[in-house]
């Protein structure tokens, strides 16, 4: 079910005010112009999602810290999260999900990152221990990033953990301004960006390492009972199958070895007014394996001022039974290898009202499939807009339909609430047929200027398959010691 999540919370690892002192304590002299600003959000939740049988209720404290000196181009953030009750992988944990310091360096037009952050790529969402170097020439026209360290998890996320990830990263722009006569085609400008990646895991440890879903490997965090969330055969028969898809040798081996690349351009077609288009080509090739995961083609042209077209073709092959962040959103089609082509028209023939119209192709283990969407979206005024959607898919045998409705209303200066509700009609191999009925309604409540109670709640009706809900109350305490330029 892809009832969307409106929890569109302030995410972040707990900071304590303390550790923001710690941060401005960073060569602070009087007269400098030290800012430290963060939250702290303290939360309980009921849920049964992650094993969707009885209701499970776990408290949680989040917070986070960043503290900012212009003047010296210094920075730095503490993130941190406690919880206790039940937990996917254990019990009670408490986990530091930033903690470094960047500074940058005007005279080598470079910054340097220390310590434990996010980072985001073809490996997915995870935290790297280590450092990373930018740099930016003067005209901002190229630069380079270079990272390197030891890799992790986050939270609970399915994304990588190993002994070692480094790669270093090159961009560049320019603004040529071709032009063939005063009302011909123009070029106007060009990204470039490509990179090398490396990543190495252990495999003495377990295949995959660590798993929230299934508990297998060694981790700190604790484990769980295999099948808890997704069933004895779920993860493990991915596994099975995959084996068997690759001639009975494992898809994974201790390093990979990326290459990728994405070029766009943009400019005027010229055969009419208004005519702007934008044209872009990324992949990503695996050298260790010899092959591509993946290649996307995209483009845009407007046809007016209020007409827009879209197109995507993607070819994409995910290789490993555990799928990185990204793949998690082709799940839904297949872990072998499939193409996706869509296009889409968009009008806005009024100011704050907007629809849309489009079309896809699907290919994947020998079974072809189209479908079709389309939506639109209303702003009657600042405080209130409404979104609707519906989508259509048909892939061999499976066939799905759904239908959405998300507004927003801002009611005065202390209150916003958001609603969501869904319709879904699927036909699964799996299980047959099911129906789906979702609905959301979260409220922000501002008790004072720093402070806010945030309620949320979902449940989702199902058919075939067992409902799911959540329930959620948080109170989320702003501070900071923000000075303005001169002072």
């Amino acid at each position: 079910m892809r009832l969307r999540r409106a929890l569109a919370l302030r995410r972040g690892g707990a900071a304590l005010p303390m550790a923001c002192l710690v941060l401005c304590g960073l060569g602070s002299s009087p007269g400098r112009c030290d800012n430290w600003h963060g939250s702290v959000r303290s939360k309980v939740q009921v849920d049964n999602r992650y094993t969707l049988r009885n209701a499970h209720v776990f408290g949680e404290l989040w917070g986070q810290g960043f503290y900012d000196n212009s003047q010296e181009d210094l920075h730095g953030a503490v993130e941190f999260v406690t919880r206790t009750g039940y937990q996917p992988d254990g019990g009670g944990v408490a986990g530091l999900y930033q903690a470094f310091v960047e500074k940058g360096f005007d005279s080598l037009n470079t910054r340097v990152k220390l310590g434990r952050f996010q980072r985001t790529d073809n490996l997915g969402l995870y935290l790297v221990d280590g450092g990373a170097v930018a740099y930016a020439s003067d005209d901002k026209g190229w630069g380079f990033d270079a990272y390197a360290g030891h890799p992790s998890r986050y939270d609970h996320v399915i994304s990588v953990e190993g002994k070692f990830v480094g790669g270093l990263e090159g961009r560049a722009q320019w603004t040529p301004d071709w032009g063939w006569g005063s009302d011909g085609p123009s070029l106007s400008r060009i990204d470039v960006r490509g990179g090398y990646q490396y990543f190495w895991r252990d495999l003495s440890q377990s295949a995959f390492d660590y798993s929230p879903y299934t508990g297998y490997g060694g981790s700190a965090s604790g484990n769980v009972n295999s099948g808890a969330l997704i069933g004895d055969t779920g993860l493990q028969g991915a596994v099975a199958s995959s084996y068997l898809a690759y001639g009975g040798s494992k898809p994974w081996g201790s390093s990979l070895q990326r290459l990728y690349f994405a070029t766009t351009g943009a400019g005027r077609l010229g055969l009419w007014r208004n005519s702007d288009y934008e044209m872009g080509v990324l992949g990503t090739y695996r050298a260790d394996r010899e092959a591509f995961e993946n290649i996307r083609l995209n483009g845009q042209l407007d046809l007016t001022n209020a007409v827009r077209v879209r197109g995507s073709y993607e070819y994409f092959q995910p290789r490993d039974p555990i799928l990185t962040f990204r793949e998690k959103f082709y799940s839904a089609y297949a872990l072998g290898e499939q193409t996706l082509a869509r296009t889409r028209i968009q009008h806005e023939p009024v100011k704050n009202f907007n629809y849309y119209v489009g079309g896809l192709a699907s290919s994947r283990q020998g079974y072809d499939g189209y479908g079709g969407e389309l939506g639109a979206n209303y702003v009657f005024n600042p405080n209130f807009g409404l979104i609707g959607e519906f989508d259509y898919m048909s892939l061999g045998p499976e066939t799905a339909s759904s239908f959405y409705l998300s507004s927003t209303h801002t009611v005065n200066s202390r209150l916003q609430m958001r609603v969501n509700t869904a319709l879904r009609f699927e036909d699964k191999i799996l299980y047959g047929f099911n129906r789906a009925v979702g609905a959301e309604i979260e409220a922000f409540y501002m008790l004072r200027n720093n402070l806010v109670l945030n309620v949320a709640g979902s449940y989702v009706w199902y058919t075939r398959i067992l409902d799911e809900y959540l329930g959620a109350v948080q109170v989320i305490y702003y501070f900071d010691n923000f000075k303005p330029k001169g002072m």
